[in-house]
């Protein structure tokens, strides 16, 4: 009798442990998925945000601002910049009118919704790397918004022009730097003849490329210059130069300026290269 009264004491405590036990895991499980819950939520931190994408291939990038206030969006654009002029993309200089239907479609959309999930992306048709850079920043964004990573603007907005001190072989080098929103978003680097004088031009097909002669160099022919002219490859033969150009603005502009650039991987026509970071250095000294 005492065996079966033992018998049962233990069997009732285990059954009691078990439950308890139980308990506990599930009010474990219930806390912690609140918790992914409010986490995957996300909520938004007040604060002004900006991405601005690398420079593409074509001379342009897009560039996103959010303002968040009350854990709200209260205001935000996308637009498409041109590297050189620092200008939006617009009809006037931007002649692909379904690209810009994109971007402004979007705009609204996202502007009213303020739900990613909820823009129609097939409401306009054409520009799909628009839609697909849209997206991406956007998401990018709210992933910022959400940890509270917040903008500080780096210069002043404005246009900032510098001229080089020296000529060089009858060029002389100028450069305009436009700020928007803190960011650098054009640079004009150009020479200009400071006298009339004959230079040389490489010869095209009609393929647009360059005609090789016997010495395996591109063919040249003579060319007259007036002083105020820009160098261009219709008055200069040094191909290389104007692909210097394009490189360091993509680097400046991405980097949003000329600190810790990576200057080796741009080779060729040195002296062009050290004179654009110079007088772009020069200058942002007025947007500081």
């Amino acid at each position: 009798m005492k065996k079966r009264l033992g018998f049962m004491l233990l069997a009732t405590v285990l059954i009691v442990a078990l439950l308890v036990g139980c308990g506990s895991k599930e009010t474990e499980t219930t806390t912690n998925g609140d918790s992914n819950d409010t986490t995957a939520a996300g909520e938004l931190q007040d604060g002004t945000y900006l991405i601005k994408d690398p420079v593409s291939d074509h001379g342009n990038y897009g560039m996103a601002k959010m303002e968040v206030v009350d854990g709200e969006i209260s205001s935000f654009s996308y637009v498409e910049i041109l590297a050189t002029s620092g200008e939006e993309k617009n009809e006037d200089n931007y002649n692909y009118p379904e690209g810009l239907a994109v971007i402004k479609d979007l705009n609204e959309q996202f502007s009213e919704k303020k739900d990613l999930n909820e823009v129609d992306f097939d409401a306009v048709s054409g520009a799909t790397h628009t839609k697909e850079a849209f997206k991406d920043i956007v998401n990018r964004l709210l992933a910022q918004a959400g940890k509270g990573e917040t903008y500080t603007p780096v210069y002043t907005d404005g246009e900032y022009t510098a001229e080089a001190e020296e000529e060089s072989h009858g060029w002389l080098g100028e450069v305009v730097v436009v700020v928007k929103d803190g960011q650098i978003v054009g640079i004009d680097y150009f020479e200009s003849a400071v006298e009339d004088m004959e230079s040389n031009k490489v010869v095209f097909d009609e393929d647009n490329k360059p005609v090789m002669d016997s010495d395996g160099k591109p063919k040249t022919e003579p060319v007259q210059v007036k002083a105020g002219d820009r160098k261009s490859v219709e008055n200069y033969a040094y191909l290389d130069s104007f692909d210097v150009v394009k490189g360091v603005q993509k680097l400046i502009i991405d980097n949003n300026g000329t600190e810790n650039l990576d200057v080796d991987s741009i080779t060729g026509a040195t002296n062009t290269r050290t004179t654009m970071i110079e007088l772009v250095e020069k200058a942002l000294e007025g947007a500081k």
